[in-house]
């Protein structure tokens, strides 16, 4: 996994730092959180703090692009949960709705509504489930993206202030994954 990993970070660079020299960056930004979101296959936070990183003085911009684009995505994820119910969704996960999950989801869009998407969308808990049970018991599709892209806006704000703010903090993670730096600042 960890070749992997690395390998769609480069190519995600790649592409970032290729639309920044072609002035597409906030596009492309929006369209990979909207893709990393939608098959969560890679965090959304790596597309922001490196769009951030080329271009620190549009990090609001780059930060409301990747909640924009995530948001779309999520709310995808709730219609088509609820097109098709819980009998589809069951037969195509059947592992991931057992009786307790079932049982712990409802209560908790129960007791929070939108609220509990707004909270997982600032939080960095995973999301795709509570998005589908939402989507499965709850048709209120516009509510629900307005709850995910608050909680985005929060969220994503947060890291593309602490990586415009704070860029030297994250040579940490450049040693980390065993790429050098050549910045003297980075190394203190």
């Amino acid at each position: 996994m960890g070749k992997r990993l690395q390998s769609l970070e480069s190519k995600l660079q790649g592409w970032l730092e290729r639309a920044n020299r072609g002035h597409h960056l906030l596009g492309l930004t929006a369209l990979l959180s909207f893709c990393g979101t939608l098959t969560a296959t890679y965090p959304v936070t790596a597309v922001i703090v490196t769009s951030v990183l080329l271009v620190p003085r549009h990090w609001l911009r780059l930060s409301l692009a990747s909640a924009t684009g995530s948001a779309l995505a999520g709310t995808i994820i709730v219609g088509v949960s609820h097109l098709l119910g819980y009998n589809e969704i069951h037969t195509l996960f059947p592992n991931m709705i057992s009786e307790q999950t079932w049982s712990e989801a409802s209560h908790w869009i129960a007791d929070y509504g939108v609220w509990a998407i707004f909270g997982v969308g600032a939080s960095p808990l995973p999301q795709m489930p509570l998005l589908i049970f939402f989507g499965i018991v709850d048709d209120r599709i516009l509510e629900a993206f307005l709850a995910l892209l608050g909680g985005k806006i929060l969220k994503y704000s947060a890291v593309a202030w602490v990586t415009q703010h704070f860029p030297e903090k994250l040579a940490f993670f450049r040693r980390i994954n065993g790429q050098k730096t050549t910045d003297p600042k980075a190394r203190r």
